[in-house]
């Protein structure tokens, strides 16, 4: 069940996506062991954030089953060397295992050329641009802020390519009237594939005590991004909605 997808191969299509259980040498080396086929680093930038915790909400249906997840998780809390070191560490030992490192940083072209080389450098097997992070990260103009506007999608994968030697792949925000013209953009700019969905800006309830969005951190709260059983069915509308696009 070995694949080739986009020109990164693996021993199995099984990754684990860039997000918490994705953010060190540790966790991923135990998840190829575990039989996960790759992983997609969780999101590297030159200019790492501080996460908190709480970072995680639930809503549950009759309170019996888990419906989805909300939640505050930024990018990697880790400096870029921290993480390139083990990025090669987790390479040598697993050479034939897809590791994809996810990136956000400045919307320049010359952050993302010099951030580029530095990551491929270290061996990985491809680039994820993450351009679907609903919170957190906005406000520096990136994440979905670039998956927004198809301009910027388009623009930011051409300055990815005009460096990589390895696949790219875009990572689109479903936070959007319309996902195809997004599609369109990352294809135009020459995305090698297009990954599908990041998780969708929601609010899972308000603390009466603090009138604070949930999850909150020492009476604080903010939006976050919604994932699990409950997003399937957007996220499948999404792919077919793409997959059908000429």
């Amino acid at each position: 069940i070995s694949i080739n997808c986009a020109g990164i191969k693996s021993p199995n299509p099984f990754w684990l996506a860039s997000g918490p259980p994705t953010n060190t040498a540790y966790q991923i080396a135990n998840a190829f062991r575990a039989g996960w086929g790759g992983a997609v680093w969780k999101t590297l930038s030159d200019d790492p954030v501080v996460n908190v915790a709480s970072r995680y909400g639930g809503i549950s249906l009759a309170n019996q089953r888990l419906m989805g997840l909300n939640n505050i998780e930024l990018i990697s809390d880790r400096s870029l060397a921290d993480n390139l070191k083990e990025i090669a560490q987790v390479k040598k030992e697993f050479p034939h295992h897809a590791v994809i490192a996810s990136v956000m940083v400045a919307s320049t072209q010359n952050a993302w050329h010099e951030v580029t080389k530095k990551i491929q450098d270290v061996g990985v097997d491809g680039f994820e641009l993450n351009f679907g992070c609903p919170h957190g990260m906005s406000e520096r103009g990136q994440g979905s802020a670039v998956g927004q506007v198809p301009e910027y999608c388009e623009r930011i994968t051409s300055w990815v390519k005009e460096v990589s030697t390895l696949p790219v792949l875009v990572k689109l925000t479903p936070n959007v009237a319309d996902i195809v013209p997004m599609g369109r953009a990352a294809k135009k700019g020459g995305a090698d594939g297009i990954s599908l969905i990041n998780t969708i800006n929601s609010i899972m309830g308000v603390d009466l005590d603090t009138f604070s969005p949930r999850p909150s951190v020492d009476g604080l709260g903010s939006h976050g991004g919604y994932c699990g059983p409950a997003v399937k069915p957007i996220a499948l509308n999404m792919v077919a909605a793409l997959a059908s696009d000429p």
